[in-house]
């Protein structure tokens, strides 16, 4: 598969969360690496499914830090699903990922607990 042409993974959050979310997507986090590509694909998604919600909590330091903080929490989540030998034998029977993670148990909405909830509604 080329994915020479795909578009990276966090672009469409940065496009949206302007230059605070550029400059938190590109920094080392706690552990001292930058947010690894499921944190951004997730923000992506939220991104796209609550635009001005995403956009609101993007103005504001600590709400951005809540943000990323609950995509990487989430981005974690998937990621250990996607890589567990169920979604592995399940990718064998033909499932794509994003049907492996519809049919799992996790939320994959943004957070209640974030400012803004009915922004998009």
């Amino acid at each position: 598969m080329d994915m020479s042409n795909s578009t990276p993974a966090g672009a469409y959050a940065k496009q949206l969360g302007g230059q605070m979310m550029t400059q938190a997507l590109s920094q080392p986090g706690v552990a001292g690496t930058p947010p690894h590509r499921f944190t951004k694909l997730v923000l992506d998604r939220w991104a796209l499914e609550e635009p001005n919600r995403f956009k609101m909590l993007c103005q504001d330091e600590t709400r951005l830090e809540w943000l990323i903080e609950s995509a990487e929490e989430q981005g974690d989540l998937e990621m250990n699903l996607l890589t567990s030998e169920e979604a592995q034998r399940q990718r064998e029977q033909g499932m794509m990922d994003t049907d492996i993670l519809m049919e799992s148990t996790i939320n994959l909405r943004m957070p209640e607990s974030l400012p803004f909830r009915h922004m998009d509604n």
